[in-house]
């Protein structure tokens, strides 16, 4: 896997969801409260206010990223420019990222030509975790991954 290769993005690189936004919980107001309560400029509140307002729980996980400065000016450009998407389940976003890969489907193809059953290979999840998450930044909020690049 290389680090430099990202999963499949959105049209213009905006998270999208079939359903609409990824539901907004109780672990997402209480990101978006910690961060509007440590600013003191209300230019900056309206900032982080107007990215819940676009972006809903994707931003208010952004919000919980070490390195993100919730007073920048560019904070909703930062954020768009780093999202990639949120997943259910991590074993879907990694499932995406080997597809992004290429790699399940030239496992796949080599398993066919070989004749090799299904149950022959599987692939060390733990191993490929940690290379994910040498990757991305990923936040856990309200029961969704979301997903940013390094």
């Amino acid at each position: 896997m290389s680090p430099e290769t990202p999963p499949p993005a959105h049209p213009e690189n905006e998270p999208s969801r079939p359903g609409g936004q990824v539901p907004f919980g109780p672990e997402a107001a209480a990101s978006a409260e910690h961060s509007l309560s440590t600013l003191r400029d209300p230019d900056d509140a309206l900032r982080i206010l107007h990215g819940i307002e676009e972006a809903g729980a994707s931003f208010a996980a952004y919000l919980l990223l070490p390195d993100t400065n919730v007073a920048a000016p560019d904070v909703l450009e930062n954020f768009y420019n780093s999202y990639a998407d949120a997943w259910e389940t991590f074993a879907e976003f990694r499932h995406d990222v080997l597809e992004g890969l290429g790699w399940l489907q030239a496992l796949k193809k080599v398993m066919r030509e070989q004749g090799i059953p299904d149950d022959h290979i599987t692939l060390n999840h733990a191993v490929i975790d940690k290379r994910v998450l040498e990757t991305y930044d990923v936040v856990h909020l309200d029961g969704w991954w979301h997903v940013f690049n390094k």
